[in-house]
């Protein structure tokens, strides 16, 4: 044994690293929650948004949003998913499919569409009015004014 009051120096940092473990130890068990806490958040704001992304589609075809609680989790909340999966299990909930769809126009305005179509069919191109307009001011006579007209198609 020696006479000197040397301490060894090991004995010293036992101490603080067991403080230090422990301090580290506490800090992980706080991120592990915060973590936990972020996750379960995250669920919680990805089924709400997957759910109302779907509602939406569903309500986009026409077609009652409980239906929306029968859509498997690995479809995705997009509208032309939804849409292929609806019209997969249509025959289930009796939903009728159209094989094509026509969209809700006035009568009126596809008539007026329709009458717009033919005479852009039957009409004058702009090529040939400044032929048709020079004709009419060459006409000399009634029957020839007539005879242009009849001839253009106005």
């Amino acid at each position: 044994m020696s006479n000197s009051d040397y301490e060894d120096d090991d004995d010293f940092t036992e101490d603080t690293s067991n403080d230090l473990v422990k301090q580290l130890r506490k800090a992980s068990k706080q991120k592990d929650k915060e973590l936990n806490e972020l996750r379960a958040q995250f669920e919680s704001l990805s089924k709400g948004q997957r759910e109302r992304a779907i509602k939406d589609a569903l309500a986009a075809r026409g077609v009652n949003s409980k239906i929306a609680s029968f859509i498997p989790q690995d479809i995705d909340p997009t509208e032309e998913s939804v849409s292929k999966w609806l019209e997969d299990y249509a025959d289930v909930f009796g939903i009728e499919v159209s094989q094509t769809q026509t969209p809700n126009v006035n009568p009126a305005d596809a008539a007026a569409y329709k009458r717009m179509t033919n005479s852009a069919d039957s009409g004058v191109s702009p090529e040939h009015n400044g032929d048709i307009m020079q004709k009419l001011m060459n006409a000399n006579s009634k029957e020839e004014l007539d005879e242009v007209i009849r001839l253009s198609g106005l």
